[in-house]
């Protein structure tokens, strides 16, 4: 199997292990690689669709790989059980339902050596979540694929609870300490997206003042940052 893009940058972020969870599995294409690849022992691949889930097991026997790939019917962390939380993959889904499946196991969250997790939005609410939490983030990166810069986030809890700036909820630290070759670019785009929720805002008869001027404060740290990148 042959991955690309966004799905390959996941992978690559993911370390060896006994056993991955990957919720929101899709097609399952995360589990049948790493287990092909001898990356992990075994596999796990959830989902909350029984159509998802059906396409999974055609690509599980497809692949050979069913006696190392498992695939299960469920919402977020409940279909794996703490001692299956090795590295777990949750990908592809917004930033508020990964906090949701998050919060909503937390004592499982807290067993995964390594959570690798991809929001398609609100990635700053997701970085919040982690430090608050107790979660340590060792790792981030970027990637393009299409049009659009994927951000992807390693961490693994360690009890240290943490409050950053809000500008570091925006746009993780560790992709600046790492001088990540789309960083400018994301960081622009991500400008440009805050600008136009300001602007819209801004035309709305009864706006709420309050946060209005927290983005607005929020987009000129941004640029203060971005100013600053080398």
């Amino acid at each position: 199997m042959i991955l690309k893009g966004r799905i390959k940058f996941i992978t690559d972020m993911i370390p060896e292990c006994t056993i991955l969870s990957d919720i929101g599995t899709d097609h399952a294409y995360i589990p049948i690689y790493m287990v092909m690849n001898k990356r992990c022992q075994r596999a796990i691949g959830s989902d909350i669709g029984k159509g998802p889930v059906a396409v999974a097991n055609r690509n599980v026997q497809q692949h050979g790989v069913e006696d190392r790939v498992e695939t299960r019917l469920g919402s977020g962390l409940k279909p794996i059980s703490e001692d299956e939380m090795d590295a777990c993959v949750i990908a592809g889904m917004g930033g508020m339902l990964i906090r949701e499946i998050l919060n909503d196991d937390l004592e499982k969250a807290k067993k995964a050596k390594a959570l690798i997790i991809q929001p398609m939005n609100y990635i700053e609410l997701v970085r919040e979540w982690l430090y608050g939490n107790g979660f340590y983030i060792y790792d981030e990166g970027l990637i393009k694929e299409g049009f659009r810069i994927y951000n992807v986030i390693a961490a693994r809890w360690t009890g240290e609870v943490l409050s950053k700036d809000a500008v570091y909820y925006y746009i993780g630290e560790k992709l600046i300490q790492k001088k990540d070759p789309l960083l400018k670019k994301y960081m622009a785009n991500r400008i440009d997206i805050i600008d136009r929720i300001i602007k819209e805002m801004s035309a709305m008869k009864d706006k709420d003042s309050m946060l209005l001027r927290d983005y607005i404060n929020i987009r000129n740290e941004l640029y203060a940052l971005l100013q600053r990148i080398d």
